[in-house]
């Protein structure tokens, strides 16, 4: 199935944002939460770089056989500098004449340019990296480019192709098992994840405790208290490694989820380290259940108290689309994005008005709501991409709850799977469920 790559859209993390797709601008209005959200597609035009025979050291190499030679200085620097300029699709044309005159580059490269990608949340042009390393016999590239490949995917939301690359890797070394099983758990499969840890000792691999913060990860995404405690008992009693403050978070997290506070708050007495910060804070995020405690991790809000109710609506008014304004394309997202608000609801959601914090009346919080970041990105991603096409949609804040209903229900009604990543993890939308689990 046809998938759309995040790319540098950006929806509301300044009073005016800048969409660049295909070399088309879009001003995007400052929204409710001042959320920086990404989407977007491969395609951007970039001038191609000439390759000089002068440029190159080449081994031997024939039409019939490509081998694995080094770039000199010089090109070495090219390389870096289009890095750097975030030219990936020069890059990959660079690649691509390189490989043609029968030279590979080396595997410190093929790494800066896939962190790169992950950097510049380009999908697709992993994907041809990938496809490059994969074309090359004998398979020369070192463990390192694999794993690199793996991070790619799971940072980026792919996971599936993360398991390609783990599966197919000619040799993989603890921390390509570590990888996977982080991976897996981020995106919210932990059972999947706990069965790559158990592989791992089966193959003979001695877990490490990046293994097991993974594996607290997982037992968090399915709520599975008592295999976590196993596990963070195990650590120190069968392979004497001693937790580290991530370890504690992680299970005071899991015994959260559960709603298990007492439980966690002793957990928390009898740690053997002063609990930190993050300790007392992950408690703290399950101990005062409501919104507004949630709300306080997706960002600051304007205060409309004592304003009148003209000057309520002028500044609502002021967050949704003029229509007679602007470009087009941007017309048109907000247009769909109102007509799936109007399936959504046919098909049973109803606003939860307790995440806007707001000084307004009903009419105007559902208002608030519906513009939301991340629904904008998905609105012009429906319109943008063909159908079943995988969207992607990046969040540098916390999703709230009306919007993780929201979109659970939009995934049934367009068939479609719709990945967010916010500040927190992944969310795999899919045939109206989460890969949470509401576990979020």
């Amino acid at each position: 199935m046809a998938e759309v790559v995040v790319n540098s859209l950006r929806f509301c993390s300044l009073p005016t944002s800048t969409l660049h797709v295909e070399r088309v601008a879009l001003k995007l209005p400052q929204c409710s939460l001042g959320a920086s959200t990404s989407f977007g597609v491969t395609g951007t035009s970039i001038q191609d770089k000439k390759i000089k025979d002068k440029d190159l050291m080449v081994v031997s190499s024939s039409p019939q056989q490509i081998v694995h030679a080094h770039t000199d200085n010089q090109v070495s620097s090219e390389l870096k500098q289009l890095f750097r300029d975030g030219k990936v699709k020069a890059v990959l044309q660079f690649l691509d004449k390189l490989e043609n005159g029968g030279v590979l580059v080396e595997s410190i490269d093929v790494i800066e340019l896939l962190k790169t990608c992950v950097d510049m949340k380009l999908l697709e042009a992993g994907k041809r990296v990938h496809e490059y390393v994969m074309r090359t016999p004998s398979k020369p590239y070192t463990s390192a480019v694999f794993n690199k490949l793996m991070e790619m995917y799971c940072e980026l939301g792919d996971i599936r192709s993360a398991r390609t690359v783990f599966d197919e890797m000619p040799v993989k070394d603890l921390n390509s098992w570590n990888l996977m099983l982080l991976g897996l758990a981020e995106n919210g499969q932990g059972r999947e994840a706990l069965q790559i840890f158990s592989q791992l000792k089966e193959h003979g691999v001695r877990p490490n405790g990046s293994s097991f913060l993974g594996v607290v990860i997982a037992c968090g995404c399915l709520g599975a208290v008592e295999e976590g405690l196993k596990h963070f008992e195990s650590m120190s009693r069968d392979y004497d490694i001693e937790p580290t403050l991530e370890h504690y978070v992680g299970i005071v997290d899991l015994l959260g989820k559960t709603q298990k506070i007492a439980e966690a708050k002793e957990f928390i007495r009898n740690m053997p380290i002063e609990p930190s910060s993050a300790v007392w804070g992950t408690l703290e995020k399950y101990s005062k259940p409501g919104p507004r405690k949630q709300l306080g991790e997706l960002g600051s809000f304007p205060s409309f108290s004592g304003l009148g109710h003209s000057k309520r609506k002028k500044v609502m008014d002021s967050q949704s689309w003029n229509k007679k304004k602007g470009n087009p394309e941007r017309s048109k997202a907000y247009e769909k994005l109102r007509s799936l608000s109007e399936e959504v609801r046919e098909a049973g959601y109803v606003p939860d008005t307790k995440y806007v914090l707001h000084d307004l009346d009903q009419e105007a919080k559902e208002k608030a709501l519906m513009y939301h970041s991340e629904r904008l990105a998905i609105a012009y991603g429906l319109i943008s991409t063909r159908p079943g096409t995988t969207l992607r949609i990046i969040k540098n804040l916390r999703i709230c709850g009306d919007c993780h209903n929201f979109v659970k229900i939009l995934s049934s009604i367009e068939k479609r799977e719709i990945i967010v990543r916010d500040n927190k993890r992944f969310h795999h939308f899919k045939d109206g469920k989460c890969s949470c689990r509401d576990y979020w």
